[in-house]
């Protein structure tokens, strides 16, 4: 491999890593990107290596820290042969800014997923919470409950196996569509 191969590759890689990296931030929750690209796994026997929690969500979350290598390796790469650095000079450099690409793109990928807060709850995860009755329910008679969560306050449908009166505090025992089934507490 020569100079000019050396310089081609790294120019494909600066330009095809930083379109792709500004692309898949752009496209956050609008379009994914997947590059179907299968590395091998390295499997160490009795080797257990930490894996940062952004990265247990899925495995998008390793194409931004791939793309940012990339992009980083061939504008290294450019600066070493800019510097008129021998071919191994220039590797050397392209892969030292490739690791720093990598690090930069982890760290503000991982503070963007933090920014997005956690998941909103699902209904069925409300089983066991409390609520209050705001419209009395019947033995036959669809009532309402509020409660709170997830920062809001929910006005849902409420049945119970007894009359409940308006102003009780229920648990919600089960749910059925956007219906919730709820059970008398005990005064305090």
């Amino acid at each position: 491999m020569d100079a000019s191969d050396l310089e081609l590759v790294f120019t494909s890689s600066a330009l095809l890593g930083t379109t792709l990296l500004i692309l898949s931030s752009l496209g956050a929750g609008r379009m994914s990107l997947r590059i179907p690209i299968r590395l091998p796994h390295l499997r160490l026997p009795h080797v257990r290596l930490p894996v940062p929690q952004a990265m247990r969500r899925d495995d998008a979350s390793a194409t931004p820290i791939l793309l940012g290598f990339v992009a980083m390796f061939g504008i290294g790469g450019l600066l070493g042969a800019a510097l008129e650095r021998d071919v191994l000079g220039q590797l050397l450099i392209g892969f030292g800014l490739g690791v720093v690409g990598a690090s930069v793109a982890f760290g503000i990928f991982a503070a963007l997923g933090r920014a997005e807060g956690r998941r909103p709850t699902a209904l069925r995860d409300l089983i066991g919470r409390r609520a209050l009755v705001t419209v009395s329910i019947g033995a036959t008679l669809r009532g309402t409950v509020r409660l709170t969560y997830d920062g809001a306050i929910q006005i849902l449908p409420a049945t119970a196996d007894a009359s409940i009166a308006r102003g009780r505090e229920v648990e919600i025992v089960a749910v059925h569509g956007m219906a919730v089934t709820v059970r008398s507490l005990p005064p305090p």
